[in-house]
């Protein structure tokens, strides 16, 4: 019999094994381990936010906390700049409710080096 735990980690192995199998018929994880036990959560969050529908990524909030999610986003896409623009803009109005993405994405784009005169 298993205890809470053990039947909330298989709760959760199971959305993520979910998701997995979302991006993996979208051709999205070609290159990676085919075991989803195996992948890392970061790189798990990057391709559902890139690839997924905004109706799937509420199976995406039920597995990360928003913070983490946001974390992720704006580390390894919004830190790119223009190159996931319209991506990056959709998701901070749509998915993270951000009042002025502009803004946001123009802080958190730009690379953080400082030119020293």
């Amino acid at each position: 019999m298993m205890n809470k735990a053990q039947s909330k980690n298989g709760h959760i192995g199971d959305k993520k094994r979910i998701l997995w199998r979302q991006l993996e018929k979208m051709g999205c994880l070609w290159s990676y381990a085919k075991n989803p036990k195996h992948i890392d959560d970061d790189l798990l969050i990057e391709k559902a936010l890139l690839y997924l529908e905004f109706e799937d990524l509420h199976k995406l909030s039920a597995l990360y906390p928003m913070k983490r999610i946001q974390n992720v986003w704006r580390e390894r896409l919004v830190s790119q700049g223009d190159y996931y623009g319209i991506i990056n803009w959709l998701l901070a109005v749509m998915f993270f409710d951000i009042k002025k993405p502009d803004k946001y994405l123009k802080q958190y784009g730009k690379p953080r080096l400082e030119i020293r005169a």
